[in-house]
């Protein structure tokens, strides 16, 4: 049996000794164009990508900002590849200003505002669960106290939701974990601040939170600090400082570098994180200011959809989009060497013994006909499938091409011999950015 380790350190440091490369941050259209716009305005949806679709759940659409009007139960995808909007099954509960992150093949919908029965605005610590493969909503385990305006990240099968206002409308630092195989609820370090409105993305297996508004009528109200959490050490750690501090941004990950776009603050302006450089810059200005939106990534394609303007009827159901590529490293012509004199008196040449050259290894090819595929996540676990090569080969292509910016989010991988029960299919589906690396052991079935 061989064994072949696919490490992403491994190919960084391949790439490493071919050339030199000069980093440089996102390269971009720099125009940002106008899409079919959402079927209805809305503003405080929950918005989140999924099998290369768009997905808004929720908002308002007939007043000034989420917290007014008359919430929605809605339920519309987006197909970038037909430029289209369609109608799917609403969620149980109407609200808007929810939090929702994807976890496997389901999107989870978490908080946020309600109308009761007398048309009081409350807060909800509901979790209702859509599936997209199968257009059915079920529920989750409620959080503790229900929030609005509270952000949330995925590291592993847990999502963590953070900051926001609680029933009592106080702006909180709660910070708390959704196991979403147990379903079971625990609380966490809290934020460092109390802040409504912010804005979170996961990275490398880290939280990075960014804005929120820490009280309101009072000076300096609006967060700029950046905070990364390590949920293994639990911990939170103050990093580098937002241009503008800002809330109820839209925000995206895409190529390592995490976007806000927009704001209650700055309504155009759109900032880049960079967390390996811990720095913040600029990028391309919104073309139609907008807070309360929601942003995704569909290969390479930034997108943000619908929010408000803050006026009297100023909810949007525009969407944008502009280009984002990958830096493409310059390469570094290698110096002529430089000529040195040559002596008066030519030295008697001394024999010396000829350096071994070290071939550079390349690739093995595969030589069986099956494999274990064992797939490390970045939470530590392991998760371990027993594929044909060419199902290997089609992941691995798979993986290649989003690292390159293409393909969707997730990947399914049947489990075959699992398939015990009464169930007809059983997958697994790898998150691209939950992925610490992946190790292929070949093997003849013969």
């Amino acid at each position: 049996m061989k064994r072949k380790f696919i490490w992403l350190a491994s190919i960084l440091m391949i790439f490493g000794s071919l050339f030199s490369a000069t980093s440089g941050f996102a390269e971009s259209s720099d125009v940002w164009t106008s899409k079919t716009s959402l079927p209805e305005a809305r503003s405080g949806a929950a918005t989140v990508e999924y099998g290369g679709k768009i997905y808004a759940f929720g908002g308002v659409g007939n007043s000034d900002e989420a917290a007014n009007g008359t919430k929605q139960k809605t339920t519309y995808v987006y197909d970038p590849s037909s430029d289209s909007w369609s109608k799917k099954s609403d969620m149980p509960t109407a609200r808007a200003a929810a939090t929702a992150a994807v976890v496997g093949d389901k999107i989870y919908v978490i908080g946020g505002y309600y109308d009761n029965s007398s048309g009081v605005t409350l807060r909800t610590p509901k979790v209702e669960v859509y599936s997209p493969d199968s257009d059915t909503w079920t529920t989750s385990t409620r959080m503790t106290v229900g929030r609005s305006w509270a952000a949330s990240a995925v590291i592993g099968d847990n999502i963590y939701v953070v900051g926001g206002i609680n029933e009592s409308s106080a702006i909180v630092s709660t910070v708390e974990a959704l196991n979403t195989t147990t379903g079971v609820w625990s609380t966490k370090t809290k934020l460092p601040v109390a802040v409504n409105a912010p804005s979170a993305a996961a990275y490398n297996g880290k939280i990075f939170l960014l804005g929120g508004v820490k009280s309101y009528g009072t000076t300096n109200a609006y967060n700029s600090s950046i905070y990364e959490y390590d949920p293994i050490s639990n911990i939170w750690l103050a990093k580098s400082n937002s241009l503008t501090g800002t809330a109820a941004t839209a925000v995206a990950t895409l190529n390592g570098k995490i976007y806000t776009l927009g704001g209650e603050k700055s309504l155009t302006a759109v900032q880049i994180y960079d967390p390996l450089e811990n720095n913040v810059t600029t990028f391309t200005n919104l073309t139609t200011g907008r807070y309360q939106s929601g942003a995704a990534v569909v290969n390479g394609q930034l997108y943000i959809i619908g929010g408000t303007t803050g006026a009297t009827n100023g909810i949007l159901k525009t969407v944008e989009t502009i280009t984002i590529e990958e830096p493409v490293p310059t390469i570094e012509p290698t110096p002529e060497p430089t000529a040195t004199p040559e002596p008066t008196v030519p030295p008697e040449p001394t024999a010396t013994p000829e350096p071994t050259v070290t071939p550079t290894p390349t690739p093995e090819q595969p030589t069986g006909d099956r494999a274990i595929l064992v797939v490390t996540m970045t939470t530590g676990l392991e998760k371990e499938f027993d594929l044909s090569m060419d199902e290997v080969n089609a992941f691995i292509a798979w993986y290649e091409n989003k690292q390159a910016g293409s393909g969707t989010a997730s990947y399914a991988i049947d489990k075959l011999e699992n398939n015990k029960g009464p169930f007809t299919s059983r997958k697994d589906y790898m998150i691209f950015d939950k992925i610490l690396t992946f190790s292929v052991d070949e093997y003849s079935a013969e």
